[in-house]
């Protein structure tokens, strides 16, 4: 599975953070975002795990292949000299969030947080009947003028964590749409206090539970 990986300067060994795709693949902000959270002291890996199998027009959500790739780009972050396979994290966008939630579902032994980005909760099989096994603290955040997944689905993914028995915290941003942290691009819906308050957020979230060890 093609993906790029991010290098922080130095020889330390850091924690690793799978950075997932939205529905449309990899793409110029995703790797933008992965640069950046290279440069905050975290090796990131940013898989296209849409580029092995011919999925078609609607039969990639859930599919168990894509859950089958994840893992193996975990087992690969994990691997990699730099880095800690103690403190593994994933973020993930719309699609990608939604697919961190099944993977940190899927292997709670070993991813310790997860971030959310504006994911559908309530496809055809909600997540709420997919999260019993997740163990990893989970933070979310939504537009709360998201035209294409509601803030509502914010709000369904944190009650089904609840229920659960999962720690998370769900953000919302008002007038804040559908990738509103993305800035590269013709048609982007870029918001800038979003993005810089999501942003801060997610990079304590992650020192938090990924901080070094002492």
């Amino acid at each position: 599975m093609p993906g790029n990986l991010y290098l922080p300067e130095g020889a330390a060994r850091l924690p690793g953070a799978l950075v997932l795709h939205t529905i449309a693949g990899p793409g110029p902000n995703l790797e933008a975002f992965a640069r950046e959270l290279a440069a905050a002291g975290y090796v990131t890996l940013a898989p296209d795990f849409f580029a092995l199998h011919d999925f078609g027009a609607d039969g990639r959500t859930d599919h168990p292949l894509i859950l089958g790739d994840l893992k193996g780009a975990l087992d690969f972050l994990a691997a990699q000299p730099r880095v800690d396979p103690e403190r593994l994290g994933v973020v993930g966008f719309s699609f990608g969030g939604r697919a961190a939630v099944l993977l940190a579902a899927a292997d709670p032994a070993r991813l310790r947080a997860v971030v959310v980005y504006y994911a559908i909760a309530s496809h055809a099989e909600p997540l709420s009947t997919r999260v019993g096994a997740l163990r990893a603290p989970v933070l979310i955040h939504h537009g709360e003028a998201d035209a294409g997944v509601p803030v509502e689905q914010g709000r369904l993914l944190q009650r089904a964590l609840a229920a659960a028995g999962t720690s998370s915290t769900l953000h919302t941003y008002p007038g804040a749409d559908h990738l509103f942290n993305f800035s590269i691009g013709p048609d982007v819906r870029f918001d800038p206090a979003a993005a810089r308050s999501s942003w801060e957020r997610t990079v304590a979230f992650l020192y938090q539970h990924l901080k070094p060890r002492r």
